[in-house]
């Protein structure tokens, strides 16, 4: 593992936060705000421009925003609209050309690659062929799916070949908050890089607070414009996590 991007791999709860804005102007702004923070890394979510850019402009922004936030680790991502993205859906066409032209640019310490895109083997291969860590993800914006299909998406990431993976999907009562944290649980067991367990929305809050419990090594909080629905903002994640657990 390299420390660099991701300390202590299989410890503690590490925070992301996302910077969401519409130009390149703005993004820089919140970058700066962030980089001020207890953030652990920044995540820039390049889907959330008004006006797609091409995928060398892209890269070449990626690189300003890391040195803005430097020495926080910057995580690229382009979210497609089928898994929560913000772009015209026409620009999801684009996906796999953005995304490669970040890896081969270098100007980001982690990738997100979708793990469900057609071209995810191809990317992930690319990333492996040039050193750059892969955050492998899975979304689903509608429902939770079962134990086993959440742990199996994990275990899609590693095998890919990414460097830490993700899934995050959409709860809608206590069961499927069981079924979040007992998925993350197996995963955890058997897993050999980090996991980011989530559930979105209203219900989700909770497993961004506590997921930790269950095995996911990392969440997402916002400073600014949250980059999914049910993410708290970092000072009131903080305040949560002073307050002791009951025995």
């Amino acid at each position: 593992m390299e420390a660099t991007w991701w300390p202590e791999p299989r410890g503690l709860n590490r925070v992301i936060v996302p910077v969401v804005a519409t130009t390149v102007e703005e993004a820089e702004r919140w970058a700066k705000v962030v980089a001020r923070t207890a953030a652990d890394l920044v995540e820039w979510r390049a889907d959330g421009l008004a006006v797609p850019l091409p995928a060398a402009t892209l890269a070449i922004i990626a690189d300003d925003l890391r040195e803005i936030v430097a020495p926080k680790p910057l995580l690229f991502t382009w979210r497609t609209c089928e898994e929560g993205g913000r772009a015209p859906e026409a620009a999801d066409a684009h996906y796999a050309e953005i995304v490669t032209a970040v890896l081969k640019a270098k100007t980001a310490d982690l990738v997100d690659v979708q793990i469900r895109h057609p071209a995810a083997p191809q990317l992930l291969g690319v990333a492996k062929e040039l050193g750059v860590p892969v955050v492998g993800s899975w979304h689903d914006m509608q429902a939770t799916p079962t134990v086993g299909e959440i742990a199996d998406a994990l275990a899609q990431a590693e095998s890919l070949g990414a460097s830490v993976a993700k899934v995050a999907v959409t709860p809608h009562d206590g069961d499927d908050l069981d079924t979040l944290a007992n998925a993350s649980t197996r995963a955890f067991d058997t897993a050999r890089i980090p996991l980011i367990v989530v559930g979105m929305g209203e219900v989700g809050m909770v497993s961004r607070v506590y997921g930790h419990l269950f095995g996911s090594q990392a969440t997402f909080a916002s400073v600014g414009e949250p980059s999914a629905p049910g993410q708290l903002d970092l000072a009131s994640l903080q305040t949560i996590w002073q307050i002791p657990l009951p025995d």
